[in-house]
C-alpha cells in the first residue's frame, strides 16, 4: 500500500493506492473508494537479460557514519530489487538525476534525488533486494 499527498491545480489530495492484482488497484482519494485498472507504459527490461548476466559477488561499500549536516541520505521508498546503479562514489548530481533504477511490484521505478550534491556512499548493489526506507546513496 502507498500513500500520496497529491495537489493538482493548487488543491491537495490524500491518496492510497493499494495493488491486488496484474493491473488492477484499490485507490482511495479523499475518503472516496475506487477499483481501478490500469496498463503500465514503463518499458520493461529483457527478462533474458538479466537472467543471461552471471551472479556477481557482492560489493559492500561500507563508510563510516558521519554527522555533518550537509550529508544526505537517499531511502527506499518501497521493497524491490535494485535494478542497475546508474551513479558512482565521487560524482556529482543535480537536483533529478537518476540514482538508481529499482524494480518492485512489477514496475521499474527511478530513484532521484532532490538536490545537488556529490555522491558520497553507495549502499546496495545491482540485484540486491531492499526494504522500505533502507538507505541507498548518501549525497554531500
Amino acid at each position: 500500500m502507498n500513500k500520496f499527498n497529491i495537489t493538482i491545480d493548487g488543491k491537495d489530495y490524500d491518496v492510497t493506492v493499494n495493488v491486488t492484482d496484474h493491473n488492477k488497484a484499490h485507490v482511495e482519494v479523499n475518503g472516496l473508494a475506487y477499483d481501478v485498472k490500469y496498463e503500465s507504459k514503463n518499458i520493461p527490461s529483457s527478462p533474458l537479460t538479466r537472467k543471461a548476466k552471471a551472479p556477481e559477488a557482492p560489493q559492500v561499500k561500507v563508510s563510516a557514519p558521519t554527522e555533518t549536516a550537509s550529508a544526505s541520505s537517499i531511502k527506499a521508498p518501497l521493497p524491490g530489487t535494485i535494478s542497475s546503479i546508474k551513479v558512482k562514489v565521487g560524482e556529482a548530481v543535480k537536483r533529478g538525476d537518476t540514482l538508481i533504477i529499482m524494480e518492485a511490484m512489477k514496475m521499474e521505478n527511478n530513484i532521484m534525488t532532490g538536490k545537488d550534491g556529490v555522491v558520497k556512499a553507495i549502499h546496495v548493489t545491482e540485484g540486491q533486494t531492499v526494504s522500505q526506507d533502507d538507505p541507498l546513496v548518501d549525497l554531500e
